[in-house]
């Protein structure tokens, strides 16, 4: 996925990293991040259409696993804001305006995890959410499912999370006159995510 120059730098900033003891130096493995093996969907109610349902297709980001590759440590994400798309492009073009995510301005929307736990119930991360000119702490819960392929010691790791953010928190407001009560846009804003790691135990 990373190729030449690009594979270079990121090798670079994981190696400064590590250096640096950001909470990468217990890690066995840091995976990249991408539109091959991520998926970024996002849905927020729409009274013209019922429901608006999107994905972004160009971001970035890693993920850190420890543990002989059975635990998540950390995990980074940046979005180009601007990739959303779905099935309605007049949508779209109004979801970058100025209206709501105003891509111009704010071409990206930034994930970076602070501390991640394990319970009975999964994992939690909690983490800086910088969208629209704005960062908040944001926590969420998400699912790990390890599948082992001994014949040839493959592994497959596939991690899923949601996030369910008030875009208002963010000042992604629809209209000063109409934008009361998600009038017409709705107020929460879901974003369902999965990744999906091929590794060799």
């Amino acid at each position: 996925m990373f190729k030449g120059p690009r594979k270079f730098i990121f090798l670079f900033v994981i190696t400064v990293m590590l250096g640096l003891g950001t909470g990468f130096s217990q890690a066995k493995e840091v995976m990249p991040l991408g539109p091959r093996n991520t998926k970024i969907e996002g849905s927020i109610p729409y009274t013209v259409i019922g429901k608006y349902e999107a994905r972004f297709n160009d971001f970035r980001g890693w993920v850190a696993l420890e543990d002989n590759l059975q635990k998540v440590q950390s995990v980074y994400l940046e979005i180009q804001a601007g990739s959303i798309k779905s099935n309605c492009p007049s949508c779209d073009k109004i979801a970058r305006s100025r209206r709501l995510l105003n891509t111009v301005r704010y071409p990206k929307i930034i994930f970076k995890s602070d501390r991640i736990t394990l319970n009975k119930n999964g994992y939690k991360v909690e983490g800086v959410l910088d969208m629209h000119g704005i960062k908040r702490k944001i926590d969420f819960p998400f699912k790990i499912k390890i599948m082992n392929d001994h014949s040839d010691k493959h592994r497959t790791i596939v991690i899923h999370g949601v996030w369910s953010l008030n875009r208002k928190q963010f000042n992604i407001i629809w209209s000063r006159r109409l934008d009361q009560n998600g009038l017409v846009v709705g107020d929460i804003l879901t974003v369902n995510w999965e990744i999906r790691l091929d590794t060799s135990s």
